[in-house]
């Protein structure tokens, strides 16, 4: 269902897209110990993820952490570091602990050489066992990588794939820049699928410079005829005051908020047509997928790595800037490498900055986290003193369809909307205590 132009209007504002809560900003410093009591503080199986911040050129668009860099050949120390930062870690967790998934993101994983990606998934495993099932996902640029690297990813145990397409428009890929003709993303898709069946994700983005709903319906087009298991449908986050390269987007025509709607809904319509299934605020999926699975059973879990099936387990991260979730802990890496490095050989934890939870926080996330993954949650009469004011703010997302609160026992229910979908930014927003800091807001992008 499309939001009429004047409703995107009424609720456009800043909020988070809520990969953790509280989010990032509001890191602050963390003791050493606090850390390293949370890492032993649960037992059984964990996820990890391990960001490779190195890409050879900067897309404009790009918020995350990225370092550009021309030799390959850099990553090599690197991945010497992240096998020591890993050994560090393992030695303060409970032994017998078994790695049910690992992501590679960043950045460009697929920056390192074969040799290298080989050496590091191999150290991993000698570090930590891994479960027999285990999830190996990784993010390819296709420009990096040819049909013997693809054959070697298979080899090591990837068995999820996402492609970052954003966008196949030249011009708008042109603007951006990031040169990835359509024949790069075929060329690596076919290399992976005549070595047999995997989940393969494609990321795209709308709300680009030069952008229109009639240019991104080609996109969309050509994407659902490549018949990814699974699609994220971004929307672009301008945050220059972030991300100071974005600022030399500004100089084209930029999509306003009903350009944005229009493209949405297109890629909902040309999904659709195709098989595929809304999951949450901006994915789809074909019927079997994992996360479409759990959407279905409410199970659907979130974490810094975005929608997951593993949400609920302990998160390690590892590598510059890389955030993990653990005993109740947020801890995130230092960004600097040469930091981050010289941590490492002294035997501490590169730690620059988390958070330590509190009961209310662990309340308030699980209710945004099940409002923002299963489009619903429950509140308990016990929770209502601390979350009353909240449930009174709903009102008008109440009045306006976009959210339906029903008496359940002592608490009530909270049921996002068909229409509400398009403001799931918006819902859990109401929940998060941290934003009624006004110098929050412009923390975070605007929601249309």
């Amino acid at each position: 269902m499309k939001p009429d132009v004047a409703l995107v209007e009424k609720w456009r504002t800043r909020a988070p897209r809520y990969t953790s809560y509280p989010t990032a900003p509001w890191f602050g410093p963390v003791a050493d110990e606090a850390v390293d009591a949370a890492l032993g503080r649960q037992s059984g199986p964990f996820t990890a993820y391990l960001h490779v911040p190195f890409c050879v050129q900067r897309c404009l668009y790009c918020g995350c952490h990225v370092e550009i860099q021309g030799k390959r050949a850099v990553a090599g120390p690197y991945v010497d570091a992240v096998l020591r930062e890993a050994e560090l870690k393992a030695a303060r967790m409970q032994p017998g602990r078994v790695l049910t998934q690992l992501s590679l993101g960043g950045g460009t994983p697929t920056f390192l050489l074969p040799e290298q990606m080989a050496k590091l998934v191999k150290g991993l495993r000698s570090t930590w066992g891994f479960a027999p099932d285990a999830d190996l996902a990784i993010e390819v640029d296709p420009r990096s990588v040819d049909e013997a690297y693809v054959d070697q990813l298979v080899d090591l145990g990837f068995n999820r794939y996402s492609f970052g397409v954003q966008d196949l428009d030249p011009e708008v890929l042109k603007v951006v820049h990031r040169d990835q003709p359509v024949d790069l993303t075929v060329r690596a898709l076919d290399a992976l699928r005549r070595r047999g069946s995997f989940d393969i994700n494609m990321d795209l983005v709308y709300g680009l410079p030069e952008q229109t709903p009639e240019r991104f319906r080609s996109t969309v087009q050509v994407v659902a005829a490549m018949h990814p298991t699974r699609i994220a449908l971004f929307q672009y986050a301008h945050v220059p005051w972030i991300k100071p390269a974005q600022k030399a987007l500004e100089k084209y025509a930029m999509p306003g908020s009903e350009a944005k709607s229009d493209m949405f809904a297109i890629a909902s319509e040309v999904f659709g047509a195709a098989g595929y299934e809304p999951v949450g605020m901006d994915h789809f999926a074909l019927p079997g997928d994992a996360l479409l699975e759990a959407q279905r059973s409410g199970t659907l879990q979130r974490n810094f790595e975005g929608y997951t099936t593993h949400g609920g387990l302990d998160l390690v991260g590892l590598g510059v800037s890389a955030i993990g979730g653990f005993g109740g802990v947020y801890a995130q890496d230092l960004k600097d490498r040469k930091a981050w490095t010289d941590a490492i050989d002294a035997g501490r934890l590169p730690t620059e900055r988390g958070f330590v939870l509190s009961a209310e926080d662990e309340l308030r996330r699980r209710v945004i986290m099940e409002l923002f993954c299963n489009l619903s949650t429950v509140i308990a009469g016990a929770e209502l003193p601390v979350l009353a004011r909240s449930v009174e703010a709903l009102g008008p997302l109440v009045a306006d369809g976009i959210v339906e609160v029903q008496p359940r026992g002592e608490g009530f229910g909270v049921t996002i909307t068909p229409l509400g979908r398009h403001f799931i930014r918006n819902v859990c927003a109401v929940f998060d205590a941290y934003l009624e800091a006004e110098a929050g807001a412009r923390r975070y992008s605007v929601t249309a």
